[in-house]
């Protein structure tokens, strides 16, 4: 019981850590303090298993949103799904600490094994984390080395990544509190080397170049989710959007032009069921030369179907709408609201929801071109998922100067969701050097400078139109150059580290006559 209350009690505050309150240090110190507090009880994988459980239940409660309030699924059964979904994203920390308690120096008394313990906790957490985000189609949402952005050490991300940043940084934590608990020099002078290095690192300057500044209108309609697909609103909830369509046209005319961007899916139907003139409509809010307009929608090409963010200059003839070819296929899709896992087609029948078996985007991405800009378009959480967007950047063909992301976050109200899933947008901003585009149906829209910071944050909850200036950056980081590669690096180093120590023990016990 207290190998269990003990991680659940420890991972209660981890939600704490991210946007809105962002309180990274606060999930750095629970990171510390967890494994010397597991090693105390009789089964540190059920701590693990806890403080993922805690920590995670906690963090994604707004999941009953979409599943109650819009999926329509009873509230006891909508607890008893995130209960069950985030049991097992306790997976992964419960295994991070079976094989931390299992190859770790027991008496860590001596610097060596003490920065050996360091070098496994970090490697194993943050491969985990890793792992949580990629197996199953992953599931990214609250990994700690995203709420960097919103730290004094946000400057790592350029060079380490997400999870390289966190990795040096749970290094560091983990010497200085092995110090204050056994009061051995050598702790303190590894932490602090460890420190020195990263603020030293923090302040090497990244060069990137400008690719000229681009002006932007954005389109916030605010339809709320419950009447976003009810056949007898559609029509309204589009004569909105329109209206606030001709405003911005309005306001990009009066600045010489530029970038009109819609929501995803601000059209509701899917694109070859649009009427006509509501296509028509799209098209001309962008001029010939002048102005850009993206807008998200559903798009079929035969039997396949695609979420995707379709991009008009104003010239495209009425045959070239029928299937728009100048788009972006969303790629990494959604399960349940996307497609329906294995075997859980009874589980989706339950929920009232406009479910869908989308296909992925597949082939290097092409960025749009606007006014001399590149902009790498995402639909809503494909960009928290860092090395496989650090992939798709570097694999496009083009360098893009900007990013723009698409999103309908209406599913979770007005939920610490909204600020989570930008603050991870804006990771990606700060790991590339590359200014951020962020329209969203209710929120939270903006501009994200090439530093992840807001430069213009727009008030969620509203049906506004709102205008802001970006500028485009070209370059790349090292982050970017090696992407997830780095991260493989740094765990296939203390993996050949952890096989010397094994063999070199295995060795001394054999030469002793001891039993393993």
């Amino acid at each position: 019981m207290y190998s269990f209350l003990a991680g659940a009690l420890l991972g209660a505050p981890w939600v704490l850590s991210f946007a809105p309150i962002s309180l990274w240090w606060l999930g750095l110190l629970l990171l510390a303090v967890l494994p010397f507090v597991a090693l105390k009880t009789s089964r540190p994988w059920l701590t693990g298993l806890a403080f993922g459980w805690s920590a995670y239940g906690l963090g994604v409660s707004w999941l009953h949103i979409s599943l109650h309030t819009y999926g329509g699924l009873p509230s006891v059964l909508a607890w008893a799904a995130i209960a069950a979904f985030t049991l097992y994203l306790a997976l992964f920390p419960a295994l991070a600490l079976w094989f931390y308690s299992r190859f770790a120096a027991v008496r860590a008394q001596s610097w060596p094994a003490t920065v050996f313990n360091a070098l496994l906790w970090a490697a194993l957490w943050t491969f985990f984390e890793w792992a949580r985000g990629t197996f199953m189609t992953g599931f990214a949402w609250l990994g700690l080395g995203d709420a960097l952005v919103d730290s004094p050490f946000a400057n790592l991300l350029p060079w380490l990544g997400s999870y390289g940043s966190l990795f040096a940084l749970m290094l560091f934590a983990h010497l200085f509190l092995s110090f204050v608990f056994n009061r051995l020099p050598g702790n303190l002078l590894g932490a602090t080397a460890v420190l020195g290095s990263l603020l030293v690192l923090v302040q090497l300057p990244v060069n990137t170049q400008s690719a000229g500044t681009l002006t932007v209108v954005g389109v916030q309609t605010n339809v709320d989710q419950s009447i976003k697909f009810d056949p007898d609103l559609i029509v309204s909830n589009m004569q909105k959007a329109f209206a606030l369509g001709d405003m911005a046209k309005e306001q990009l005319a009066n600045q010489g032009g530029g970038l009109l961007v819609f929501p995803e899916t601000v059209n509701p139907l899917v694109w070859t069921d649009t009427p006509v003139e509501w296509r028509t409509t799209f098209r001309d809010f962008a001029t010939p030369g002048e102005t850009a307009v993206i807008m998200g929608s559903a798009i079929q090409e035969g039997s396949r179907y695609f979420n995707s963010i379709v991009m008009f200059q104003g010239d495209e003839a009425l045959e070239a709408l029928e299937v728009p070819e100048t788009r972006h296929d969303k790629r990494h899709l959604v399960p349940f609201g996307e497609f329906i896992p294995l075997g859980f087609k009874w589980f989706v029948a339950m929920l009232n929801m406009p479910m869908g078996e989308f296909t992925s985007g597949s082939g290097p991405l092409k960025p749009f071109l606007v006014n001399g800009n590149a902009l790498a378009s995402t639909v809503c959480y494909e960009d928290i998922f860092s090395g496989e967007f650090a992939g798709l950047v570097a694999n496009s063909t083009q360098e893009p100067s900007m990013f723009v992301n698409l999103s309908n976050l209406a599913w979770f109200g007005q939920s610490w969701a909204l600020d989570q899933h930008a603050q991870m947008g804006r990771t990606r901003s700060a790991e590339h050097r590359k200014p951020g585009l962020r329209v969203t149906n209710t929120g939270v829209s903006g501009i994200v400078n090439a530093n992840g910071q807001w430069t213009q944050h727009v008030e969620p909850g509203q049906a506004l139109v709102w205008s802001g200036q970006i500028e485009g950056r070209l370059g790349q980081t090292f982050f970017a150059k090696w992407g997830d590669r780095l991260w493989f690096s740094i765990w296939g180093a203390v993996l050949l580290l952890l096989c010397v120590r094994e063999w070199r023990l295995r060795a001394y016990n054999r030469a002793h006559s001891i039993n393993p």
